[in-house]
């Protein structure tokens, strides 16, 4: 107890005897047969959370454009969630790759969709993902300035945000918001409690029907000089948002730019999941074809967001 600082604060975190050496990130070879191999990046946060990031790189020298895929979901899916998804729903992944993009997949963790703009002192998972995106530049096989984002739903909805708090540093190439629900971004106005058929806002929506204020003061601090964009779906239910944070990009003087596609399915831009296709069957051996049966719209969407992406990022 003599030896012992009583003047520090108490508590049983550990304290280490020595420096902590750094970088904390961790990165491996998931062990799949797969050309180009995947690559699993842990990220570690400044909270002692590891974010994981799924990368693949092209072929040949470096350093590479790279794209930034974020999914729809609320975040902590995991690891197997990442790498299955770039196994078995890895259309949009495989062209970005024939293009000369190297892919990174990657998510925060669990959304808590209702503390966003407020006090509470948490991690958000789009601050996650701003750490992603640091850490990508700093890789060696990675054009630090040359790094986009693409991602639908609450992926797209990431992005605006990512825009808007960036801070200092090299800010995205581009961004390709598809379906981009940003609800909470821009203070939807809904009555009752939040569920689907209160949230149906496929028209389009009026200043009075968002907390413009508020949107407004989100929008400003985005880099006017970043491509963004924004992929809309005429059935979708939110279709009035994704043209209403088109529509004030564009009123804010930012470079924005919109597409819209009449698909049945949300979130189709990455297209289907790999299928399988018996061929011949002899015995104990079985040879089969395995590929993605994409829709035209499907393929077009694609084609639209590469070109976007080649004209300014990849080719700039």
């Amino acid at each position: 107890m003599a030896n012992r600082d009583l003047s520090r604060p108490g508590g049983w975190s550990y304290r280490t005897e020595g420096t902590i050496v750094g970088p904390l990130d961790y990165v491996t070879q998931v062990s799949v047969a797969l050309e180009p191999p995947i690559m699993l990046h842990l990220v570690f946060m400044g909270d002692g959370v590891y974010i994981p990031a799924v990368v693949r790189v092209p072929p040949g020298p470096g350093p590479f454009p790279a794209v930034i895929c974020v999914h729809g979901g609320s975040g902590g899916l995991g690891i197997s969630f990442l790498v299955d998804q770039v196994l078995h729903r890895g259309y949009a992944f495989e062209r970005f790759l024939e293009a000369g993009y190297a892919i990174c997949y990657t998510e925060g963790r669990m959304e808590y969709d209702e503390l966003y703009g407020t006090d509470t002192p948490v991690q958000l998972d789009h601050l996650d993902v701003i750490n992603v995106f640091r850490y990508l530049q700093r890789q060696p096989d990675i054009d630090g300035e040359r790094v986009a984002f693409f991602g639908v739903s609450h992926g797209g909805e990431m992005q605006i945000k990512i825009a808007s708090e960036i801070g200092d540093g090299p800010g995205p190439a581009a961004l390709v918001p598809a379906e981009p629900a940003v609800r909470a971004y821009l203070g939807l106005k809904f009555t009752g409690s939040r569920t689907e058929e209160n949230l149906v806002f496929n028209a389009d929506l009026d200043d009075s029907q968002i907390d413009l204020e508020l949107a407004l003061k989100r929008i400003s601090p985005i880099n006017p000089d970043i491509p963004i964009l924004i992929l809309g779906r005429d059935t979708d239910h939110f279709q009035g948002l994704f043209k209403k944070v088109y529509e004030l990009l564009q009123r804010t003087g930012k470079k924005a730019s919109w597409k819209s596609y009449d698909h049945n399915i949300h979130a189709f831009h990455w297209g289907p999941r790999r299928t399988e296709k018996i061929e011949e069957y002899h015995g104990a051996i079985v040879n089969y074809t395995s590929g993605y049966a994409v829709d035209d719209l499907q393929r077009k969407a694609l084609d639209d967001v590469i070109a976007f992406l080649n004209e300014h990022v990849r080719d700039r």
